[in-house]
């Protein structure tokens, strides 16, 4: 069956988020999630400079299940299919949302491609069937909006406030 994923927004403002792997699509995603000022945390044997410099907090260790106590979300981005899987249950018993990186079907939500413009969102998603389409199609959006938005927001031509 096709899986159909409800668009929402959460607000992850302050809300502990845990991200299982160091390397670069960790630091990746955690750039992208510090921009909704989220409380993110790493856990991973290896933690690579980037995420380091950045002052993010880490514990440089294994996986353990209590690693989830308390978070809101956790994203893998092991590289590990077993901890992958392992993940994926630790989270469903504790009830914290997990996504597993570039393994949609295994994930309970998927992240849009988000362009932002002061307090207005846009995202796009393909229900996790084709990332780069979606960063393709917010990257057109985005550049049409960055040219069009104050135009497109100008409700008074339009008698409306």
């Amino acid at each position: 069956m096709k899986r159909k994923y409800l668009p929402v927004s959460l607000d992850i403002t302050n809300q502990k988020i845990l991200i299982v792997g160091g390397g670069k699509s960790a630091y990746s995603k955690a750039c992208i999630l510090k921009r909704f000022d989220a409380d993110i945390e790493f856990v991973a044997l290896d933690i690579c400079p980037e995420i380091k410099a950045a002052g993010w907090p880490y514990k440089q260790q294994a996986y353990q299940p209590d690693d989830l106590d308390g978070y809101m979300l956790v994203y893998s981005c092991s590289n590990n299919a077993k901890l992958d899987c392992q993940i994926r249950r630790d989270a469903k018993a504790k009830g914290v949302l997990c996504n597993i990186h570039d393994k949609p079907k295994m994930c309970q939500y998927v992240s849009p491609a988000v362009y932002q413009y002061k307090n207005m969102t846009v995202a796009v998603a393909s229900n996790g069937q084709d990332v780069f389409k979606s960063i393709k199609l917010r990257n057109h959006l985005r550049d049409y909006l960055n040219e069009h938005i104050e135009e497109i927001l100008d409700f008074s031509k339009y008698g409306e406030e």
